[in-house]
């Protein structure tokens, strides 16, 4: 399976194409594999728009929310960043790929010790992993440009807007259950931070203590009006591993973003709009092109003895015209076609009229007097008979054509 080919189509229609501008981390996203970060087996959704488990009760969140979460911490290449809840290592991993130096958070020391592993296989170096209460930061590698927190507390935790430096960035989930919002507050002084509302999303409960207990019914419970599958609190460790084969199936897991369904349904709907606009647009212009009277709708044959300008799309029960072109000739010029052209067109009128008309060897021939000193036009006035497609054999002195046409019913 090319992975390459699967994740820059992942970069197109579930980042960029849903208004993801960075290009550092668009370039992180196409250039990290995210099929390392899921457990073995799973590889085949890594790419989908989804969370997906990665066992003690945790989430990989969708790549959408990720690459959204990434683009608001307006990440620089000489930032020192920190996540909190590290989890597969994920969202660490593409941070290195930005900034200058990554320390993650995770209080899970199976998770901690997986994420660690993945970093050193992928020869990234510049990320530091350690277990710890995610709410209270890291303080010893204090202050930070930017701080990414991937689960959602009940208010800020204090310690994480201290340990931001000036002008540095803190994304958070904030609030309960499906009341979450995304925030982002900049630390403009001492003690002065711009909060702003990046919209509603839904999170794993970030547990610390200046967070969410252990407790909590989104940690602990499995919250079915979401199709999650979350290990009962009395699982042994290995028990989400056992029930992986069924988890795989569902990958719709409580972390993303709330409006999701939302935004894609109104996504869905701009993009159907967009194409039926799009196939209006192109039917009108074949029609303009190709349908009766567009510039594609009739053909000239060049003969010897002059041109002949011929409908070859034209509408049943239509007046039409064919205009005969002949050279300066001091002999009368003869126009001849086969008698079937009538079951398709019938002549109301020749004009000017012609000298004479003949019947020979089923073809019909009209005669139009000398004219040496310029070119003639005459112009047959038609009316259209049969739709469907039609042949006709076209003549002018003893050269003849044959033309094609077809009359829409």
């Amino acid at each position: 399976m090319d992975m390459t080919r699967i994740r820059d189509r992942m970069v197109e229609h579930h980042v960029t194409r849903r208004g993801i501008r960075d290009q550092s981390v668009i370039g992180a996203m196409r250039m990290v594999p995210r099929e390392k970060f899921v457990p073995p087996g799973s590889e085949e959704f890594a790419y989908e728009d989804a969370p997906l488990s990665i066992g003690e009760g945790q989430t990989i969140s969708q790549p959408f929310i990720v690459a959204l979460m990434l683009e608001k911490a307006n990440l620089n290449a000489g930032d020192k960043v920190l996540e909190v809840g590290t989890g597969s290592g994920y969202a660490s991993a593409l941070i290195s790929r930005i900034a200058r130096h990554v320390y993650s958070i995770e209080r899970h020391e199976k998770l901690a010790f997986q994420a660690r592993e993945r970093f050193e296989k992928l020869g990234y170096r510049n990320i530091d992993v350690r277990v710890g209460d995610g709410s209270k930061g890291w303080a010893k590698a204090a202050p930070f440009d930017a701080i990414v927190v991937s689960a959602g507390a009940p208010e800020v935790p204090t310690a994480l807007k201290e340990q931001l430096d000036l002008g540095g960035r803190l994304i958070i989930p904030v609030g309960g259950g499906e009341g979450q919002r995304l925030k982002r507050f900049t630390r403009t002084g001492a003690a002065a931070f711009e909060e702003e509302d990046l919209g509603g999303v839904l999170f794993v409960p970030l547990i610390g203590e200046d967070a969410w207990t252990a407790s909590h019914p989104m940690y602990t419970a499995t919250t079915s009006s979401l199709g999650t599958i979350a290990p009962k609190p009395s699982s042994p460790p290995n028990a989400q591993g056992g029930s992986m084969e069924k988890i795989h199936k569902l990958p719709a897991l409580p972390e993303g973003v709330l409006d999701h369904s939302e935004f894609q349904q109104r996504f869905w709907a701009v993009q159907r709009i967009s194409w039926i606009v799009f196939m209006l647009l192109l039917v009108t212009c074949l029609l303009g092109l190709l349908g009766r009277g567009g510039p594609f709708s009739r053909q000239t044959l060049l003969l010897p003895d002059g041109s002949v300008d011929f409908p070859v799309i034209s509408r049943w029960n239509a007046p039409e015209d064919m205009t005969v072109t002949f050279t300066p000739s001091s002999e009368d010029r003869v126009f001849t076609i086969d008698a079937a052209f009538l079951q398709s067109f019938s002549v109301q009128g020749v004009d000017p009229p012609q000298k004479a008309t003949f019947a020979r060897d089923g073809r019909i021939g009209y005669v139009f007097p000398a004219d040496p000193a310029g070119p003639t036009q005459i112009v047959f006035r038609l009316q259209t008979k049969l739709p469907g497609p039609r042949r006709a054999l076209i003549g002018m002195g003893g050269e003849t054509r044959t033309q094609s046409t077809f009359i829409f019913p």
